[in-house]
């Protein structure tokens, strides 16, 4: 007879077995609840990465998402939390070489989730001057990457849709910020990026300004500050 954990193992491995399991789980029970966990997480997957889906369509996504589930199975109850390497498995696979955008189009998915379900923090006005410290709100997210994924991101998660796309093929910055309900999303350029960067942890405006000022001369950093605070990026210590 099995003990506990070994029981445990055996019937996590028969939920993950796509053929016939063993003797022992074979039962309706068992097959309902191992097509139910495959089912969530797939469905979990896809309501993490839309964008993927629209852009792979809904039967190649979920082949591709049961490929990942048995690599990478949920490992706890919380499905929201399911999936964060997933856009680098996507761009470990051969097949995306056609789609050299697809990982960085998932990656911006998980980044608009983590903004979304991330703590709030107060934002009120304050008085800003060099010595005042600055550092990223909770929901604050950004990232730069060498693809167009941002342009393509964007096209498809407009409700309007769109007729044509052929996006110059160039590196992206993205930031998202939630100052309120809803996520809102902006490019960025490489100054903005060092400037998020260089806010990651607490700093002084002035030493802030230093920074991103050594690495790009011709930057205008007291406005960038200002698109920074007004999207509800930055907090004002």
């Amino acid at each position: 007879m099995l003990d506990l954990a070994s029981f445990q193992k055996a019937f996590a491995a028969a939920a993950m077995t796509e053929g016939q399991p063993g003797i022992m789980f074979r039962s309706h029970a068992f097959a309902v609840y191992r097509n139910t966990s495959a089912r969530g997480a797939v469905e979990a997957l896809r309501a993490s990465y839309p964008t993927v889906d629209a852009l792979i369509g809904s039967e190649m996504f979920t082949e591709v998402a049961l490929d990942f589930r048995r690599g990478c199975p949920p490992n706890g109850p919380v499905l929201s939390d399911y999936g964060a390497n997933f856009a680098d498995y996507l761009a470990l696979q051969p097949w995306t070489s056609e789609l050299p955008y697809l990982a960085d189009v998932g990656r911006l998915d998980w980044l608009w989730l983590e903004s979304f379900l991330a703590a709030g923090a107060e934002t009120l006005p304050r008085p800003l001057d060099t010595t005042s410290h600055i550092r990223l709100h909770p929901a604050a997210r950004f990232v730069w990457l060498e693809t167009p994924a941002l342009t393509i991101w964007q096209a498809h998660r407009d409700p309007a849709g769109f007729d044509e796309l052929e996006p110059e093929w160039r590196a992206e910055g993205a930031l998202f910020a939630r100052p309120g309900l809803h996520v809102r999303v902006e490019p960025i350029e490489p100054d903005c990026h060092r400037l998020l960067l260089c806010a990651s942890a607490p700093i002084r405006i002035g030493d802030l300004a230093a920074a991103v000022g050594e690495a790009y001369p011709d930057s205008d950093v007291p406005e960038l500050l200002r698109r920074c605070i007004a999207a509800g990026a930055l907090i004002i210590q």
